[in-house]
């Protein structure tokens, strides 16, 4: 009789053992990392790792989701956080998701607080490398999915002056979908300074100019591949595509003085053909007329605009920023004209950044017409689409102004941007302005600071144009500059 209870008893504990057993194999799965040279699969190498670590109980699991961020799946990731995209696909040191859990500065940046996961041991350095792997493998999913991938997807093309990249936004999550490498110095530390891009009239390509190494290049706008580069002027700051997209014409901002010419370029062939004289010092802004026979350089150094014919290449008429004024000397000016833009009447908006103002020139009469006070050093403008509105970043004075066209009066003034505004495009339906800023005084802070980089990242805002507010701000390549939208 005792030796029946004692072997129920057994019975029972060994049943309970085995209920007890069989509940935590339902637990997170094990970690697999990749053997070397495998490639990364999410469910099979990076879901584990989250599940074992990230995605506990008040972290970033479904129903508690800190700062907006879940890594219970492919998808959720991929959701990003309240602050914004967490993963940029192809670049993994430039992804908060690594940055947040990295502790080897060999491989990239890491954060300087709040290192995940919170408050508890980091993860194992094979650990972090497999995370890293799978992003620069393209973060996809297990059917081979890239995220924000897509020729077609709507996107903003930023240049990020002091690291040699073209930061890619997706308009339709406002993440971060791409960074492009551009330039062709064998050195890293020698940088190139993309500082303003333009897109074909077709949409298929962007053109960029290296204002360091007096380069022009050429892009695939749907692959971001390489397709050539030419070799321009000492500093090339501006660049106009003609209608029919074969040339572009290049600005040579120098403000040694050395070279008073703007540069025409086969875009087809990515060759220089012939260097323009212009007659004025450090052409910045270049513009084309509406039937492109003449072309407009914007000259800084001598406070003056150029009208080139371009039947003949031959400088037409200098029409002073100052009514009846001659150039400025060398050094010399006290407007710089920077940029123009020709609005549908026919008068050419031209920011002065020394002077404060937007002058407006009548081309009818080749006569400035008005100045109208806007902030201080303003950078490149734009026309809203519907051409009733010019807005001015004001990188000096970290606003923008809003004039109206018709009026020639500012009716509004946007502030709140602490990052220094350079650069402004619009959606084609008028809905949304994305601005560039430089933020190289670091006005706009980080919400997680990093170590491991002395680039201070740059800021895109998102505007919404009808209410004049701004709705979000991303992160960018350090010294956002030119900016284009392609749709």
């Amino acid at each position: 009789m005792r030796s029946t209870i004692l072997f129920s008893t057994l019975l029972i504990f060994s049943t309970l053992i085995g209920i007890g057993c069989g509940e935590e194999t339902t637990g997170p799965p094990p970690v697999v990392l990749p053997e070397p040279g495998e490639a990364i699969i999410y469910s099979k190498h990076i879901d584990p790792i989250f599940q074992n670590s990230c995605a506990g109980s008040g972290c970033h699991i479904d129903g508690d989701n800190e700062a907006g961020l879940s890594l219970n799946s492919w998808d959720r990731v991929m959701e990003g956080s309240e602050f914004g995209g967490v993963v940029v696909p192809y670049s993994g040191a430039r992804s908060h998701l690594f940055q947040h859990i990295n502790t080897d500065a060999t491989l990239g940046p890491t954060v300087t607080e709040f290192r995940m996961p919170l408050s508890r041991d980091p993860l194992p350095l094979e650990q972090i490398k497999a995370i890293k792997q799978w992003i620069d493998e393209g973060a996809k999913n297990d059917e081979g999915i890239v995220p924000l991938a897509g020729e077609e997807r709507p996107r903003v093309f930023v240049t990020c002056q002091s690291e040699d990249v073209i930061s890619v936004v997706d308009i339709q999550t406002d993440f971060v979908a791409r960074y492009i490498d551009v330039g062709s110095q064998p050195s890293p530390a020698t940088v190139e300074a993309p500082h303003n891009i333009t897109i074909s009239p077709d949409r298929r390509y962007i053109y960029i100019n290296l204002i360091s190494s007096g380069v022009v290049e050429k892009y695939d706008a749907r692959t971001f591949s390489k397709l050539g580069e030419t070799q321009v002027g000492l500093s090339p700051a501006q660049i106009r595509v003609t209608n029919d997209g074969s040339t572009l014409y290049v600005s040579n901002f120098d403000l040694t003085f050395q070279q008073e010419f703007v540069t025409k370029v086969d875009a087809i062939n990515m060759t220089s053909t012939e260097n323009i004289d212009v007659e004025g010092k450090a052409p910045h802004g270049v513009t084309l007329s509406s039937d492109e026979r003449f072309l407009y350089t914007m000259n800084a150094g001598s406070d003056d605009i150029s009208k080139i014919d371009l039947t003949t290449n031959e400088v037409v008429a200098r029409i002073p920023i100052v009514p009846g004024s001659p150039p400025a000397a060398a050094n010399g000016a006290v407007h710089e004209p920077y940029q123009g833009e020709i609005a549908s009447n026919g008068q050419m908006f031209v920011t002065c950044r020394k002077s404060k103002e937007v002058r407006v020139i009548d081309l009818s009469t080749d006569q400035v017409i008005d100045s109208i006070s806007v902030g201080t050093k303003p950078l490149i403008a734009a026309f809203t689409p519907n051409g009733k509105q010019f807005w001015v970043p004001n990188q000096g004075s970290n606003n923008i102004s809003i004039i109206d066209v018709e009026s020639r009066q500012v009716i509004a003034t946007i502030g709140g941007i602490l990052s220094q505004p350079h650069g402004i495009a619009f959606t084609s339906d008028g809905k949304k302005a994305y601005v560039s800023c430089e933020n190289q005084a670091g006005g706009e802070n980080l919400h997680h600071p990093i170590d491991g980089t002395e680039v201070v990242p740059g800021i895109i805002y998102v505007i919404d144009v009808a209410t004049s507010t701004i709705e979000q701000q991303i992160e960018v390549g350090g010294f956002a500059a030119g900016i284009a939208i392609r749709e």
